[in-house]
């Protein structure tokens, strides 16, 4: 090397430090400060729906879909790339989201039932009831709280009434009527928040003037949007996504570039699903031929790629209001959704099964507290969306309830704390937690699945403990079924016909017919490590 080349080394060198330096007396005095004055940290969720990973602009592959305000929020903060949801689909996410703990804990397997108020204690819960009781999270620690948009119940009840200070519910239809004019619901979840900002503001600097004390009463905002939801309901022809369209026409038009299928989008990998789901009955097949066939696909896709971007301008307008108030250096932004989706991957459509596309959702956190060397960072830990509810409380710094099943995840990122080196899937719209009344057999079927770093163990139930075994870090599309090369000519054994020395404590070797989920989980843990083991040691993989 040459000294030219030496001193613009060490140059470079020298600014690096500089802004290292300059970053860490920044979030020092930014600290500090907070300190000082006591501030406590405001939170906005921004809760989207059925949005799968592929849909944000810095996870999407083929650089197509565009949500330029998320984006920056990741590059404020962190993204993780391995956040899941435990049951993938809209009402028992939520109330996963709510309680932070599992369905066969909360029970709210039905929509629009008072199962979750019913079986959950409320006032420990993320949006804990407020009226003539002072003893709960949120009030107690004088947070003003508002919830926009998504709700399963439409019915405004004693619970949600008492749970927030502001709310308006509204979904199931892309656009509504407001004031005698149609009004889409994205741009309701934008207008409703901004004025439950200003409303904060206004009983802020009221405060402010009686008391002269500068310390702000703090917020929790949920912005809960119902894109990118499918309008349900119809068949061929159907509009199923409703962007406005200047969006469409100006971000996604006809005859500009295709997006491209996904890998798994063909009837080949339809007929290699299990028997029970490569069948033309099986709802998440009729939806795709409904949405996702071939001459279909490109107006669907970039329809709800344009109603993705429109929720991206929600969340900007939000954000730049926040900035306006001056409150954004105080604010915590999280962005994640229900659950992820299939969009033509292995010939299906929807959400539920425990594939990738289904289970994997985007999570983005930008936090004032995070140090500034990790802003727009990626974790692959193992998220779940049960950590939420105790993560936003320990933001708030509210000590969640014992019951949340979630880990709390340590936002400021100043320390490794143990995390989860595998977690369990449920999809059960039953009550026995041994999916035995599950309600939809052949037509949305129950699962489980073990999750780990390499694996995926899956189990349905409802087909004599059918078992699916993947190979996740050579395999990410999930094409090759392990077992299917390990039995090759034999026939295909099941967790409650095999004998593999995993009985419970009454000897009854079936998994399925265990009546407890933690026993399951620990069931399936067993039979796991073996199928692992004969698939190594067959030279599968």
């Amino acid at each position: 090397m040459n000294n030219t080349a030496a001193q613009q080394l060490l140059l470079r060198k020298n600014r690096n430090n500089n802004k290292i330096k300059l970053r860490r007396q920044k979030y020092k005095e930014n600290t500090k400060k907070r300190e000082e004055e006591d501030e406590r940290l405001n939170i906005i969720l921004f809760y989207a729906d059925d949005w799968t990973m592929k849909v944000l602009g810095k996870l999407d592959p083929h650089q197509i879909v565009k949500t330029p305000n998320i984006d920056e929020m990741a590059d404020n903060g962190m993204i993780f790339t391995n956040n899941c949801v435990t049951t993938s689909v809209c009402w028992v996410s939520r109330s996963t989201l709510c309680t932070g703990t599992y369905s066969n804990i909360h029970k709210h397997t039905l929509p629009f039932s008072d199962a979750t108020f019913e079986t959950t204690n409320w006032n420990k819960t993320l949006y804990p009831k407020m009226k003539n009781n002072y003893d709960t999270n949120l009030y107690k620690n004088g947070y003003y709280t508002g919830l926009f948009g998504k709700w399963h119940k439409l019915e405004i009840g004693d619970e949600i009434q008492e749970a927030f200070h502001e709310q308006k519910v509204y979904y199931g239809k892309h656009w509504e009527e407001r004031d005698g004019q149609q009004r889409h619901v994205t741009d309701l979840n934008r207008d409703d928040s901004i004025e439950f900002l200003d409303k904060w503001n206004d009983r802020r600097r009221q405060e402010q003037h009686k008391t002269h004390n500068k310390n702000q009463q703090p917020f929790f905002l949920t912005v809960s949007f119902f894109a990118t939801h499918a309008r349900d309901g119809g068949g061929k022809g159907w509009e199923f996504y409703q962007p406005h369209n200047n969006t469409r026409t100006r971000m996604y038009p006809d005859g500009s570039k295709d997006i491209p299928l996904p890998k798994t989008a063909t009837e080949q990998h339809f007929k290699q699903l299990p028997p029970f789901l490569a069948n033309y009955g099986n709802e998440g097949r009729m939806r795709w031929r409904n949405r996702y066939e071939p001459k279909d696909y490109q107006k669907n896709i970039k329809d709800m790629y344009a109603m993705a971007t429109e929720v991206d301008d929600a969340v900007g307008t939000i954000i730049q209001h926040i900035k306006n108030l001056q409150v954004y250096n105080n604010t915590v932004l999280i962005f994640t959704t229900d659950n992820g989706n299939m969009h033509g991957e292995h010939g299906l459509a929807e959400k539920w099964y425990p594939f990738e596309e289904s289970i994997r959702v985007p999570l983005v956190i930008q936090d004032p507290r995070m140090p500034t060397h990790r802003h727009g960072t990626t974790s692959d830990a193992w998220t779940l969306n049960v950590d939420l509810a105790p993560t936003i409380l320990g933001a708030a710094n509210i000590e969640p309830a014992s019951f949340m099943q979630g880990l709390l995840s340590n936002i400021e990122m100043k320390k490794k704390v143990h995390w989860r080196t595998d977690w369990f899937y449920e999809f059960n719209l039953g009550q026995n937690s041994n999916a035995s009344d599950h309600p939809w057999p052949n037509y949305i079927d129950a699962s489980f699945a073990l999750i780990t770093d390499h694996w995926k163990y899956v189990i349905w139930p409802q087909h004599d403990g059918y078992e699916q075994l993947f190979h996740r870090s050579m395999d990410p599309y999930e094409e090759w079924d392990l077992l299917n090369k390990l039995l090759r000519n034999q026939t295909r054994p099941s967790s409650s016909s095999s004998s593999n020395n995993t009985s419970d404590s009454d000897g009854d070797n079936s998994v399925m017919n265990i009546q407890t989920t933690e026993k399951i989980y620990q069931q399936m843990k067993i039979r796991f490590a073996i199928l692992k083991q004969e698939a190594q040691g067959g030279n599968l993989i």
